[in-house]
């Protein structure tokens, strides 16, 4: 019945015209836009972006895990809580792991040999943290058995490694991150291990400084990725300024095609510089990303901070850039060797660091010593 109705209503004679108006059609023939087309404007004017952020090292001295312990473990994840919102919302989260996550069953330690608890990857969990670098001068510190410990916690809170590895096939296989369809590839390496020899037969297990295998790695991995990280672990301890052989290195590893360089050793802030290559590109270089949180007390290595960028992509496998490159200082607070909390250096006078506003100043020209592109934020948003 509502069917019949409606078909009368259509038809019923409303308006003024006659019956006898005429009505003229005009027909036009569409043209099929071609494909090219379609994809260019899409290049152009469509884009994605995901933002990823780099800290400094995780060094678990045994005065931060005793300082955390509790009766049923160790309980790091509450003394980050001020920082790690800003780490939780990135879309990729890189961190260096200094020491190996060998736990107790392999003799807890602090410096020279460390060894961590196994809660340390929770803390890295919690961190957000997505990859780390297992390429350092303590990679060997527990051994053969400390690397494959440290792999199979990682393996198990669904943390990528790079820099160290538990056999030769883990060696060869590229460290690849699929972020939203853009593909961020990673590489890491250390000057040494603290005199530890490899074992024999064994030379897989972590990656060392050598430009020729560096470069090699970087050509096999740079037409598979939008984007190529490169962690180098070297430098001088407590030095404010990287090293002139240094600089010269990584700026050959930034024009051989790295996007992004990541140092770390030091541990205390060396400036960050945005390279500009021959080609006309540009690649972001942190020098030193210092401590992200440690139990060292010297005031510049309790300074630290979350390196942050957007990597925006064109659609349709278009140009990847980097973007909006910033710096939020961090700062581990302590009482002596007690209390340890990691927290934004803008919040370090409430937690009670003297002429707070002074050391930030002097952080935010250090960081910019090298460009001024730099952005230093008080928080990351």
């Amino acid at each position: 019945m509502i069917k019949l109705l409606m078909l009368v209503l259509l038809s019923w004679p409303f308006g003024q015209e006659s019956d006898s108006a005429v009505h003229e059609t005009y027909s036009k023939p569409l043209t099929p836009v071609p494909k090219e087309t379609i994809d260019h404007v899409i290049d152009s004017y469509f884009e994605k972006a995901i933002t990823f952020a780099a800290g400094g090292d995780v060094l678990i001295h045994d005065h931060l895990y005793e300082d955390v312990a509790t009766e049923s473990g160790y309980d790091f994840i509450s003394r980050v809580d001020e920082v790690a919102p800003y780490l939780k919302q990135q879309d990729l989260v890189f961190l260096n792991q200094e020491t190996p996550i060998g736990g107790e069953a392999l003799r807890l330690s602090g410096y020279p040999s460390f060894n961590a608890p196994l809660e340390t990857a929770n803390l890295l969990n919690y961190l957000g943290a997505d990859i780390v670098s297992f390429a350092n001068n303590h990679t060997l510190d527990r051994s053969t058995i400390g690397v494959e410990k440290t792999v199979d916690i990682l393996k198990e809170k669904d943390i990528e490694y790079v820099g160290a590895n538990i056999s030769a096939e883990d060696a060869s296989r590229q460290r690849i991150m699929d972020v939203d369809g853009i593909k961020i590839g990673f590489l890491a390496y250390t000057y040494g291990t603290n005199g530890i020899p490899v074992p024999q037969g064994e030379e897989y297990l972590v990656n060392f400084i050598d430009l020729d295998v560096i470069l090699s790695d970087m050509s096999a991995m740079r037409d598979a990725v939008d984007v190529l990280v490169v962690s180098m672990h070297q430098g001088v301890e407590y030095a404010p300024y990287p090293r002139e052989d240094h600089v010269i290195q990584f700026e050959q590893i930034a024009e051989a095609g790295a996007d992004i360089i990541l140092g770390h050793h030091p541990h205390v802030l060396q400036p960050i510089d945005i390279y500009e290559r021959q080609d006309g590109g540009e690649t972001i270089i942190a020098y030193s990303l210092a401590n992200f949180f440690s139990a060292q007390q010297d005031l510049d290595t309790k300074l630290g901070g979350i390196l942050e960028f957007d990597i925006t992509q064109r659609l349709n496998g278009g140009e990847t850039t980097i973007q909006g490159v910033r710096f939020m200082p961090t700062y581990v607070h302590s009482n002596e060797y007690s209390d340890f909390e990691l927290v934004p250096l803008a919040d370090a006078e409430k937690f009670g660091l003297e002429n707070a506003a002074d050391v930030y100043q002097e952080v935010s020209q250090h960081m910019q010593s090298y460009t001024d592109t730099l952005e230093i934020v008080d928080y990351l948003d």
